[in-house]
């Protein structure tokens, strides 16, 4: 015996079919309208999806080329500094310190200012909370407090920064000098690629976030043009539109459970 065909089934398919035979008919149904508004935020979210995927692949290859370009440079470097290695030996073994200072006096700015957003954030939320007034006042002196202290940390900063350029930068005729820039470019280099990958990564994280949100937006987009599809195929069968396609579902309709 022949199953029964199912009636969700076949409507479904019915106002599938109904979408490609019906526009632009006399008789097509008023639900067809939803079906339209249904596409077009589907192929909405499909495009910022398709966007955001070629973001992504564009900031890869953004940070691949980077990083040709300078392992292409460093390699002329390396030659002139192993050149000069003495004179490169003596400096390394001043600036050493700095760049570790540097390094510290940096990492410490970058969690104050993630700290200072959060304050902000949290006051926002206080101000629109209506919390006790002088509570607000307290956290306001404190973020006050705290971006001064970050106003002296970026000065300490630029003061080490420019005692690093000085030590990195030879006297005229001091011998070995062109090995003392070749060290300096590659310790630019350094510091930029570490930058560059913070920050490439962060984006990344954002891509992937935002890719992972629009996926999920168009799973929902899909379900709902599949549920208006469905209504299109019930007013199509509660009306039996006339139509030589769409006319055999009737009968297996009625038939369905």
């Amino acid at each position: 015996m022949a199953k029964a065909e199912s009636y969700n089934d076949l409507i479904f398919q019915l106002g599938d079919l109904a979408r490609d035979r019906l526009p632009g008919k006399p008789n097509c149904p008023r639900t067809m309208d939803r079906v339209y508004r249904a596409e077009e935020a589907l192929v909405a979210r499909r495009d910022e999806l398709a966007a955001c995927e070629q973001e992504m692949n564009e900031e890869d290859g953004s940070w691949q080329d980077f990083q040709a370009q300078q392992e292409q440079e460093r390699v002329g470097l390396n030659v002139t500094v192993k050149k000069y290695k003495k004179a490169v030996d003596a400096i390394e073994g001043k600036v050493k310190e700095m760049r570790k200072q540097l390094s510290s006096k940096k990492a410490e700015l970058r969690y104050g200012e993630d700290s200072l957003k959060k304050q902000e954030v949290k006051i926002h939320d206080m101000e629109m909370t209506r919390r006790d007034p002088m509570e607000i006042a307290t956290a306001r002196e404190n973020l006050k407090k705290n971006r001064l202290k970050m106003m002296r940390q970026a000065r300490d900063i630029e003061a080490i920064q420019d005692d690093l350029n000085n030590a990195l930068t030879p006297l005229p005729g001091q011998p070995g000098a062109p090995g003392i820039l070749a060290h300096k470019r590659l310790l630019e280099m350094e510091d930029e690629a570490e930058e560059r990958e913070a920050s490439f990564k962060e984006r990344m994280a954002e891509l992937d976030q935002a890719i992972a949100q629009k996926e999920e937006e168009i799973q929902a987009a899909e379900d709902y043009l599949d549920q208006a599809l469905f209504l299109l195929g019930e007013e199509v069968y509660q009306q039996r539109i006339s139509d030589a396609q769409l006319a055999p579902f009737y009968p297996r309709l009625d038939r369905a459970q």
